[in-house]
This record gives C-alpha cells, structure tokens and sequence, in this order.
C-alpha cells in the first residue's frame, strides 16, 4: 500500500458518508457522532505510531483499518437508528458487505487485503479468535485498543447528557438508564472476565463494562493514554456510590499500573 492508495481510500470514505446526512438534527448528529469517532481514531493510530514501533507500511495498514472498521455504522443507523448491534445487525460484517460491494480494498495486495478486513470483522468481538498469526493479531489488537480509547472519550463526553435525557440514549445505545446497576456486571469487572454486550440491562451496566474493557487493553501508549485522561475517574463519578463501584475503581486503577508495569 502506498499513500496515494491510503487518500483514495480517505476520499471516498468521507464522500460515502456525507450521503447519509439527511437535515434532521437528530439524525444527523448521530451519523456526525461516529464520523469523528472515525477521524479520531485515525488520528490517534497515526499520534501513536512511533511509540508502538509500527513501520511505514504497518502504519498505512492499520490507518486503513481505522478508517473502515465503522464504515457499515452509517447503513446500520440508516435502517434501524440504532448502534446496538442486538438486535440489528452486526456492523463489522455489514462494513465488510459494503467494501466488498464496492471493491474499495481490491486495488491492494492480497495479504494486505485480508489484514485489514480480518481485523475489522473481529474489531467488536468479545473475544479475539484463539491461534490467529501474529500480524492478523497486531491489527485486530490494534484497532480494538484505538476503537476503545476513543469510545472512552465519546462517553465521557456525554456523560452529563446521559443523565439529564436518557431518553435520547434509549435508541442509538439501547439501554435504559436506571439508578442501580447489574451486580454480575460489577463482578465480571473485578474478575477481569470479558462481557457479553447482550447481558448489558442498563447504561450503568454499560458504563461499568466500558471500564471492564481495560482488562482487554493491549498496548501501553494507549494506556497511557487512558491513565493520562482521567476517564475512567469520570465514568466512576457517573455511576452510583456502592462498595461494588468503589471497588472497581481501585480495581481499575491497580489494573491500569499493573499492565503499564508488566510490558
């Protein structure tokens, strides 16, 4: 792949999704929502590069995969307004459809090719599969860091919104709000067990399963990066003062040094 190759890509990305803006606020605001979810995770992979050790070509793959891991977002929205993808539909495969109908990644190397679309399909899995090749796991880990420690920031962001129009939230996220929370949820955080979107009841659920993702987390910058932001204090602000919350709170914070520690 070649940087020409990479602008071609970004051209016809940004041109395919200004066709979903239809002039309704909500709407709109919700596709502009993972747009720049879209240009921020870009924009870190390639912040990031250097202290990740990525080479030009590795850097161009994985830039790449973080431009087009959320491009079936758009048509999810589009035909159900929602991202949840209970319910609907799987929004990896259905990005991988809309490539593949339109020939997007056929221009590049074979093994190029399955990289990229091999890390976008297994981007929103609770689990990476087991034996993968070291480089299909480089990428897949990579954009699942990069997609997680931009979601921590889109959260955040919303947080105050959250509470004062959940109602808003019910559609695009799926989860009512509610004042107490899942107690399996808050235990599989402290265990570092891996959560199944589907056993998600409420956004306190959801909020506490985002923090679970820092047992997931792969790569120290995006740590780093996390430790530095301050998030994960934020979302425990968010969420009911209980033992189980304050617990996860240190769990989170001893976790977060340990792995930054280890690696």
């Amino acid at each position: 792949m070649n940087d020409k190759q990479f602008e071609r890509f970004e051209k016809w990305f940004y041109d395919y999704v200004a066709a979903f803006y239809i002039g309704e606020t909500l709407y709109d605001d919700n596709i502009r929502l993972k747009e720049c979810h879209t240009r921020r995770v870009c924009r870190d992979i390639l912040t990031l590069a250097d202290k990740l050790g990525l080479d030009e070509q590795q850097k161009l793959v994985a830039r790449t995969t973080g431009l087009f891991h959320d491009v079936g977002r758009f048509e999810q929205y589009k035909r159900f307004n929602s991202y949840n993808d209970i319910g609907t539909i799987n929004h990896a495969l259905l990005g991988l459809e809309i490539l593949a109908a339109n020939k997007i990644l056929d221009c590049l190397d074979p093994h190029e090719k399955k990289l990229i679309e091999s890390a976008i399909g297994f981007h929103g899995d609770k689990d990476l599969p087991k034996n993968l090749d070291k480089e299909t796991e480089l990428f897949a880990k990579l954009i699942r860091d990069f997609d997680k420690l931009d979601i921590y920031f889109v959260m955040v962001e919303r947080l105050d919104d959250l509470k004062k129009n959940p109602e808003k939230y019910m559609t695009t996220l799926g989860y009512p709000a509610t004042d107490g929370y899942s107690q399996h949820i808050a235990q599989a955080v402290l265990e570092e067990k891996t959560i199944d979107y589907r056993d998600f009841k409420s956004i306190n659920d959801m909020v506490i399963g985002i923090i679970g993702w820092l047992s997931d987390i792969n790569f120290v910058p995006v740590l780093a990066e996390i430790k530095n932001s301050g998030h994960i204090g934020k979302f425990i602000k968010f969420l009911p003062d209980t033992a189980d919350i304050r617990n996860i709170a240190k769990h989170a914070e001893n976790l977060i040094e340990k792995k930054i520690k280890s690696n």
